[in-house]
């Protein structure tokens, strides 16, 4: 598609042999490649390297959201530790070199998101000074929320699923401090959807359908649910490897093709629902062990190192979920925008199949969450309890002392009685 872009022929040709338009893929990493086809005289070997230095930029950028992130909600040391901890995150270097694919600017841009969700929520407006702020200016940065929403979204449309829940966490939050939410989340969500109009205009000319933003949830669907799966997916029959699907695709035309194999996923889903909770279950545990994608992936079975790959990667996510329940411990509102994140991104990749580079876009958080753990222990082992203080944002020493005043009060009273 990157090729048919830079050759002027629009946003075409998803397969080898296939021509006309499509919507397979979001637009934005498709459109970066074409700039690199560009400016490399349409060399592919350049273009390669190009990919991977552009996603190693990326990676390297999510450092600063990580940091604004963590010290928002933890600490500065938390802060500064997450992101030594990003910088030799073995995921975080394997993947941008690996996969010449969006999974490492959609860690960016999620990451950002977040970032920006919790400290929307933490200044409302009536506590700015009209010097600091204005009404203006004010709309201004809600707007900024939208487009960077509409930005990730034209990226990688899976992070989509945060954005209901984020914006009525943000509604929730600013109205319980008293703080006006209708007008700044309205904001947002119109600079959104204004935001992928376009993209779905161009999409319904090129094919007469509704389609907001890709067309291949259809088939990625009926590829995790048919009667050939055994663990994962059925990676061979896609039409990319499979001629009769490929056949099927060309008599078809995309949209009407993505639709047949939904509604055959949907009817093998219904005749055999212990079959799809049970392939559910198994990605569900790819998701967070790599026990399958160790298999799959070329460059860890080219090192060996598939062991090591589950092992790291299962540590990894039991650390990030200890994390994650001692940050909702602490304070679970101010840190439910993490919870979402690992509630909610990996759902789409649980029905239909699963990868370590699907779940990457996360792993920034759950690198937050897994120092913010470590962070945690060290403390308790070596008894410095200064260090679990330091390890709240404001708001959650403000929750933890609240709570320790009513236990002290509650003792007071017993005692008086």
């Amino acid at each position: 598609m990157a090729w048919s872009l830079a050759l002027g022929h629009g946003f075409s040709s998803p397969l080898v042999g296939m021509q006309g338009p499509t919507a397979w893929v979001a637009p934005i990493y498709p459109f970066l490649l074409a700039f690199g086809f560009k400016l490399l005289s349409m060399n592919p070997y350049h273009v390669v390297v190009f990919g991977q230095v552009m996603n190693g930029i990326f990676s390297a950028l999510t450092c600063w959201p990580i940091f604004f992130l963590a010290r928002k909600l933890f600490s500065s040391r938390v802060a500064l530790a997450s992101c030594w901890t990003w910088a030799v995150l073995p995921t975080a270097i394997l993947f941008p070199l690996e996969w010449i694919w969006d999974q490492s600017l959609a860690a960016l841009l999620l990451t950002a998101l977040l970032c920006a969700t919790v400290y929307l929520s933490a200044v409302p407006s009536a506590e700015l000074s009209p010097k600091t702020t204005g009404p203006r200016r004010e709309a201004l940065l809600w707007a900024g929320y939208g487009i960077g929403w509409a930005f990730t979204l034209l990226t990688n449309p899976a992070i989509g699923l945060l954005l209901p829940v984020l914006l009525l966490w943000l509604a929730w939050k600013r109205n319980k401090t008293g703080a006006p939410w209708k007008g700044p989340v309205a904001i947002s969500l119109l600079a959104c959807v204004l935001g992928v109009v376009p993209w779905t205009v161009r999409n319904y000319a090129a094919f007469g359908r509704f389609v907001p933003v890709k067309s291949n949830f259809g088939l990625e669907f009926w590829l995790g649910n048919n009667p050939d799966v055994k663990v994962i997916w059925t990676w061979w029959r896609s039409p990319a490897s499979d001629a009769a699907e490929s056949k099927e695709l060309h008599r078809l035309g995309e949209i009407a093709y993505m639709h047949e194999k939904q509604s055959e996923a949907l009817k093998f889903v219904w005749a055999h629902p212990g079959a799809f909770v049970d392939s559910c279950f198994d990605r569900f545990v790819d998701t967070w062990t790599a026990l399958w994608d160790q298999r799959a992936d070329p460059w860890v079975n080219a090192l060996h190192a598939g062991t090591a790959y589950v092992f790291f990667c299962s540590a990894f996510s039991l650390l990030a979920l200890l994390g994650l329940l001692l940050a909702r411990r602490a304070d679970a509102l101010e840190t439910f925008p993490l919870s979402a994140a690992m509630l909610f991104f990996p759902l789409t990749y649980y029905i239909t199949h699963s990868a370590e580079r699907y779940r990457h876009p996360i792993d920034p958080v759950m690198t937050i969450l897994a120092v913010y753990a470590a962070a945690y222990a060290y403390a308790k082992v070596t008894g410095k309890a200064q260090i679990q203080i330091e390890g709240r944002s404001p708001a959650l020493a403000a929750a933890a002392e609240s709570r320790q005043q009513k236990r002290a009060r509650s003792r007071r009273t017993a005692t008086t009685d």
